[in-house]
């Protein structure tokens, strides 16, 4: 539509800074609620940048189901290829559970079998389009299965985009959205 299209050529030319630095710009579909920091959402192996908040993920009821809430069934070979992956060898999926969670609520680790796993790692070895998210409401095994449950879609961390697109809906300027979701960053224009 043509409010979309202007705001496109508003936003030409900008590029958002970190204390004078190119920041990595992270976005993901949906929050579920809050979104992350970098070690928590990406197992990020740097310093954690000044810039990744835990935020109020801003999404409204436009977002479609799937990204919202989510549910994923897995046979006990994928589980145990997906933790070898993500550097836990086991035979067998005996126990599973949440290790440690992040500020937000996410899964930090996983515990399978006993062995502490990453459950970013976990979660793209597996397949993130089916384990949406380390958002973890319910995780079990059931009739030899592993079910789980979560909310929201991605890593987490950055920016929102069902947040951004509810934001610029409720008359948000790319400016503010950014801002609310990367804290210390300013927006410039680079070029004309």
């Amino acid at each position: 539509n043509d409010r979309i299209r202007q705001a496109v050529r508003e936003t030409r030319g900008l590029v958002m800074n970190a204390g004078g630095e190119l920041p990595y710009a992270w976005f993901h579909a949906h929050s579920g609620g809050l979104t992350a920091r970098a070690k928590e959402g990406l197992d990020y192996e740097k310093s954690e940048p000044g810039y990744t908040q835990c935020v109020k993920g801003m999404e409204n009821d436009e977002a479609p189901s799937e990204a919202a809430k989510w549910q994923a069934t897995f046979t006990m070979d994928e589980v145990i290829a997906a933790a070898k992956d993500a550097g836990a060898v086991i035979d067998k999926v005996d126990s599973l559970s949440v290790g440690q969670r992040g500020e937000s609520g996410r899964a930090k680790t996983l515990l399978i079998s006993g062995k502490e796993v990453s459950a970013p790692a976990f979660r793209v070895a597996i397949g993130s389009t089916k384990m949406r998210s380390c958002l973890l409401e319910s995780l079990k095994i059931e009739d030899g299965q592993v079910k789980m449950s979560g909310k929201g879609y991605g890593h987490g961390v950055g920016m929102s985009q069902w947040g951004a697109y509810a934001m610029a809906k409720e008359g948000k300027n790319a400016e503010e959205i950014v801002e609310h979701y990367f804290r210390n960053v300013t927006i410039a224009k680079a070029w004309e």
